[in-house]
């Protein structure tokens, strides 16, 4: 019986190393120097989470479903349910872990599938977020953060919510939400879900928002005669930038910030595409640009704005991604725009730089088509200008583009290209699950993302 016992007991730690083993953590033998070990500690000396019998803690092992149920139990001293009547096909009512299983199933944490709980699942990253938002009642979030994880990702909302609130980063960018978390991963989020002066120093999107208006913790940024910024929730508006603080001093080099293009949010960072024409009479542009300021009214010299890096006659498409910004410039004369909308294609080139205007690099060549989006609405002078092409569009970590040969798409992640249908395109547009394309025969055409 002894032996059995104790078996037993060495079983119940290697499959639930939540519980504490009577080792301090900052002695285990494989915690010197690792980059956790300070949540570690913190959970152990909370009984929180314990090592193995031979004083390891092995944080580089997957953790489990039970694992990680244990855990929750113990840093939200949820009190176990004590008759539950829950069945499990593969959880004996006789396991030390049926009844936490059972709690955290009950309490909404970790539910299972037809029944089944997979305790010895190894938890993905994208659980660990799904688990530790419902369990701290972390709201959901929908600004995109890492470039791996789209708006159709299943926990796309969990992963974006406990980023924002500092419990989770990255690494370059990227999330790898089906990676398995390891003891030391979970440990560290668990511990800065616990206390607020174990979180990360900061937020920090990688994939930047592009639109007439966007949105971004709770204000909406968009052009109306100079950069405006609205409070969703009291509908306040402010003026963060005019358009006449670009005005040349002379009146015959004009910068003009119209409601037509497109502003990009970055973080705490607002950049604005341009088009700078002599003359406000001028019948074409003669140079694209980018400003860049702060979502706060920015009150220094105007000039220092002026991203001397971006700068062209054919420079367009800005979108910024994992810390670069990308655009597209061609080879060609400006002879097209005496008539923008006859279709044309032009070898184009999608360059990057980094946030600061150097290292700037070549990212690939491809055929698009010269066109601009006709909004019936728009009657300047100028109409098509807005500085994006109609057969170029970016989302999240993937540029759409078409040519004459038809609709392609290239990600920014694997550096891939693919031909998805021989459509002469018009016009393109995304939601979160569809590539939606008007022809240039006016028809429509959906594709899934």
């Amino acid at each position: 019986m002894k032996k059995k016992l104790t078996a037993a007991f060495i079983a119940l730690l290697l499959i639930a190393p939540a519980m504490p083993y009577p080792a301090h953590a900052a002695e285990f033998t494989d915690m010197n120097g690792h980059w956790a070990q300070k949540e570690i500690k913190y959970l152990y000396d909370r009984n929180i989470i314990g090592g193995y019998p031979d004083g390891t803690f092995k944080p580089n092992e997957p953790i489990t479903r039970a694992q990680a149920s244990a855990m929750l139990i113990k840093a939200l001293k949820i009190p176990l349910v004590e008759n539950p009547k829950v069945m499990f096909k593969d959880v004996s009512k006789k396991s030390p872990y049926y009844k936490i299983l059972a709690t955290v199933n009950e309490k909404g944490i970790l539910r299972g599938d037809h029944g089944l709980m997979r305790p010895g699942e190894n938890t993905s990253r994208a659980q660990m977020a799904a688990i530790l938002r419902r369990s701290f009642d972390i709201p959901f979030d929908s600004q995109p953060t890492f470039v791996d994880v789209v708006p159709a990702h299943w926990a796309y909302a969990d992963i974006n919510g406990i980023a924002k609130q500092r419990i989770s980063g990255g690494s370059e960018g990227k999330y790898m939400p089906a990676q398995s978390v390891t003891r030391a991963q979970f440990s560290a989020f668990l511990t800065r879900a616990l206390d607020d002066s174990m979180k990360l120093s900061r937020y920090h999107s990688y994939v930047s928002q592009k639109g007439k208006t966007v949105e971004q913790n709770g204000f909406s940024y968009s052009i109306g005669n100079g950069l405006m910024k609205k409070d969703l929730k009291t509908n306040k508006s402010e003026e963060i930038l005019s358009e006449l603080d670009f005005e040349g001093s002379d009146g015959n080099w004009i910068s003009y910030m119209e409601n037509w293009f497109d502003v990009i949010v970055y973080n705490d960072e607002v950049f604005i595409p341009y088009l700078s024409a002599i003359g406000q009479a001028s019948e074409l542009p003669m140079e694209y640009g980018v400003i860049r300021t702060k979502t706060e009214r920015f009150t220094g010299p105007k000039d220092s704005m002026i991203m001397p890096s971006l700068f062209g006659e054919t420079m367009r498409n800005v979108f910024i991604w994992n810390d670069r910004i990308y655009y597209t410039n061609e080879a060609t004369n400006r002879d097209y725009y005496r008539t923008p909308n006859i279709p044309k294609d032009s070898k184009l080139t999608l360059n990057s730089v980094a946030m600061n205007g150097s290292d700037r690099k070549k990212e690939r060549d491809f055929d698009a088509r010269i066109l601009f989006y006709e909004d019936p609405k728009e009657k300047s002078f100028i109409p098509n200008e807005n500085q994006n092409n109609a057969s170029v569009l970016y989302d999240h970590s993937t540029m759409y583009y078409f040519n004459k040969t038809g609709i392609y798409k290239y990600s920014l992640l694997d550096k891939e290209t693919s031909k998805l249908s021989s459509i002469q395109g018009k016009h393109m547009s995304v939601s979160d699950t569809q590539l939606i394309v008007i022809g240039q025969d006016g028809k429509k055409y959906v594709f899934k993302k």
